[in-house]
């Protein structure tokens, strides 16, 4: 072997590193494939009313407040990560698929429900393996979950450069991606039984001393307040740049996962520089602020509160759901840490999200003009008001001493 090679350890740590990143990589592919667009395709082609769009991408929450006790049932059987994610991304490629072929809203419910009972658990299962195999997660954690955000962006820059914002196209991608996936997890490193979110486990002793401490329930609070803000970005921004026309919106969008990116690698120097209790104050803000930018900001007037609307993506997403990840980490014990990070994805992606679906599609739909137009000053005025309340009560409630 040259002299000039690096050591067999280091070698397979950056081995590591690309699998995990790959995994994020497709993983954020099959997500964003539906969630950037799906909103515009569902009002203009499909003629859905806001409430239905809402109840639609609302099949996040139910799928992570009823995925949560079949995951620790078949944990408990010993089905490895690898594995499990395999069957789960196998069973939602074939649903997602199957939307590609629905116009009724009872059928691509039932579909888009089926997709997201098996794909929601994906997420707290592979940020469980990266934390498994990870030496350093605070350090290397954001180097690997970048890739997800990369993918995000590229999805969003192929949508506008296609042309599909309001074609089914992308759904149908993303289920052929999803049955990708599936053959890829098989190829993942072994990874011991992950149960994501435990009811019974939370009534154990020793995790319930942990949320006795106030900073972990006025965290989850947070988390499940950012969501009402994100379902409205989520849902309803594609729509609102299309409707007050601004071309290539999608790819527009993408600004926001570019900041994202440099967001994300700059984690381990904004958790040693900066308090957490700073980080999710701004998350929570920038998520509040942005919205008073889309209500002022339209194309050849004010433009460019647009693109700054767009632009904070980074800090408020990375700066919330990404810092409330290592912050458990790294305050739960280990046996509890898998259990620890499906609650987070509870809190996020459950009942957060289905309140912040729900309040965006009635918002959305109570704002809705003869003409078929939106109010959408009066729409992003809610979400506005959410993240800024949300983050003043954060910085109020949550406890002054410790970086993490």
């Amino acid at each position: 072997m040259s002299s000039s090679s690096p050591p067999a350890p280091l070698r397979r740590r950056g081995g590591l590193h690309f699998r995990l990143s790959l995994l994020l990589f497709l993983q954020f592919a099959v997500w964003s494939s539906w969630l950037i667009n799906l909103g515009t395709y569902l009002l203009q082609s499909l003629h859905f009313t806001g409430l239905q769009v809402g109840m639609i991408y609302a099949t996040n929450a139910v799928a992570a407040t009823v995925t949560p006790p079949l995951m620790g049932f078949l944990a408990d059987r010993s089905f490895a990560s690898e594995r499990l994610m395999s069957v789960l991304n196998a069973v939602g490629g074939v649903a997602l698929i199957a939307c590609y072929f629905t116009t009724s809203f009872a059928w691509f419910y039932g579909w888009m429900l089926l997709f997201n009972l098996c794909f929601i658990p994906t997420f707290s299962l592979a940020a469980a393996m990266c934390f498994h195999h990870l030496r350093e997660p605070a350090e290397e954690y954001p180097w690997v979950r970048v890739w997800g955000t990369v993918s995000f962006m590229l999805v969003g820059v192929a949508l506008s450069v296609f042309g599909v914002e309001n074609s089914a196209l992308p759904v149908l991608a993303g289920g052929i991606g999803s049955l990708g996936l599936a053959v890829y997890c098989r190829f993942l490193p072994h990874t011991p039984p992950q149960s994501g979110f435990d009811w019974g486990a939370l009534r154990g002793g020793e995790l319930a001393k942990v949320f006795r401490q106030r900073g972990m329930v006025v965290l989850l609070i947070a988390l499940i307040a950012s969501c009402i803000p994100s379902s409205f970005y989520y849902s309803f921004l594609n729509p609102f740049l299309n409707e007050v026309g601004w071309p290539a919106a999608a790819a527009k969008m993408a600004l926001g996962q570019l900041v994202e990116i440099g967001v994300v690698l700059a984690m381990p120097f904004i958790f040693r520089r900066f308090r957490f209790r700073s980080i999710i104050f701004w998350g929570l803000m920038a998520w509040g602020l942005r919205y008073f930018a889309f209500g002022l900001g339209r194309p050849g007037e004010l433009e460019w509160l647009l693109y700054a609307g767009i632009a904070v993506q980074g800090v408020a997403f990375a700066w919330i759901i990404i810092a409330a990840q290592i912050y458990i980490d790294n305050r739960v014990p280990r046996g509890l840490r898998s259990t620890a990070q499906g609650l987070v994805s509870f809190a996020d992606l459950g009942i957060g999200v289905f309140l912040g679906s729900w309040i965006a599609g009635e918002v959305v739909s109570a704002n809705t003009l003869p003409s078929g137009q939106h109010d959408w000053w009066a729409i992003w005025l809610v979400p506005g008001c959410v993240g800024v309340v949300a983050a003043v009560f954060f910085w109020l409630a949550f406890p002054r001493e410790g970086r993490l």
